[in-house]
Formats: structure tokens, C-alpha cells, sequence
């Protein structure tokens, strides 16, 4: 018999799976039950109901997006740390569009504190990346890291609707041009 962590983990690894497939709609706890070879009923040991699993994808996904900000931002790939941010932000975005589209759904977020402090450890994440450069004021930093963090949700409402493939990833290209372009000396005049 699995422990009771293995089960938890696995039915988040099945309903993730689902969430990819079709979206928040296909996560069902039948059909979660079914991939791990589990009872409907064994899942509620684990999560009050279908929102709190939900909210549990959430909460997974904004840690995994602060852990890419974090790693893009401690790597050389990128000459300044915005731009591995920005780029983590939006390539996290790109590459799970139905998980992200979950982590802001106001069914996830309005109602579940975990959510929401999951959310804010994500952005401070962000935000540190717009700390000591030379092209944001520093009294401005929240605001102008906010502005772009915000802009994500439309992004990734973009992003669903281009698809896979070339068009997806020639608008996030886009993006991130546009964004060092907000931020350049340039642009600021």
C-alpha cells in the first residue's frame, strides 16, 4: 500500500496531467482516481474537495515559478537579472498556460490565504530582479514590477490563444522585446 504522501503526490502529479490536457473543466476526481488507481474517497483524506486540490496546483505552481524566476536570475544566460526574470516569467507562462490560467482564476485565489501568500512569494521573487538596475529608479521598483507582473495575465490570456507552436513563441519573443524596450535608457528619455 502507497503512503499516504505518495498518494497526495501522485493524484497532484494526475490532476496536474488533467489541468494540461483540458484545462481546470478536466480535472475531475473521478478521472484523478482513475489515473492512480485510487478511490473517490481515498482523494478526500488528502484535500476537502475539488477546490482544495485546485488550490494545491496553485500554490505548486507559484512555488515553481519563483524557483525558475530564481534560477533564471542566478544564471549568465541573461546580461541583466530583469531579463532572466522576464524571461523565466514569460517562459513559465508559455510552457504551462492551463496551470498559470489556473493560478489566477479568482476561484483559486479569492478565497484560499495559501494561494495568495503563494502568489506574493512569487512576485518578491520577481520583484528582486528589478532591484539595483540602473534603468529602474529605486523608489519605483514595486510599482514597475507590478506593472509587468500584471501584464502577465494578459500575456497569458494571449498565449492560450495563439496555440502551440511558432506563433506562441514568436509573441513571447515580442514581449520581452518590448519589455527591455519600456525599460531602456531610450524609452525613459
Amino acid at each position: 500500500m502507497a503512503s499516504p504522501g505518495t498518494l497526495r503526490r501522485r493524484a497532484l502529479d494526475a490532476a496536474r496531467a488533467l489541468l494540461e490536457e483540458s484545462g481546470a473543466e478536466g480535472v475531475q476526481l473521478r478521472a484523478i482516481a482513475a489515473r492512480i488507481g485510487s478511490g473517490v474517497a481515498t482523494l478526500y483524506h488528502h484535500f476537502d474537495d475539488k477546490d482544495a486540490l485546485l488550490a494545491a496546483l496553485a500554490i505548486e505552481g507559484w512555488g515553481e515559478l519563483a524557483r525558475k524566476i530564481e534560477d533564471a536570475m542566478a544564471s549568465d544566460r541573461f546580461a541583466r537579472r530583469i531579463d532572466g526574470a522576464s524571461a523565466a516569467f514569460l517562459s513559465f507562462i508559455r510552457r504551462h498556460p492551463q496551470l498559470y490560467a489556473l493560478m489566477q482564476t479568482e476561484q483559486a485565489l479569492a478565497a484560499n490565504r495559501e494561494v495568495r501568500a503563494a502568489e506574493q512569494q512569487a512576485f518578491a521573487s520577481f520583484q528582486t530582479a528589478f532591484r539595483g538596475d540602473e534603468r529602474v529608479p529605486p523608489e519605483r521598483v514595486e510599482e514597475i514590477a507590478l506593472v509587468i507582473w500584471v501584464l502577465g495575465r494578459g500575456i497569458a490570456s494571449a498565449v492560450l490563444m495563439q496555440g502551440e507552436g511558432e506563433a506562441a513563441d514568436a509573441l513571447v519573443a515580442r514581449v520581452i522585446s518590448g519589455f527591455g524596450f519600456l525599460l531602456s535608457r531610450r524609452f525613459a528619455g
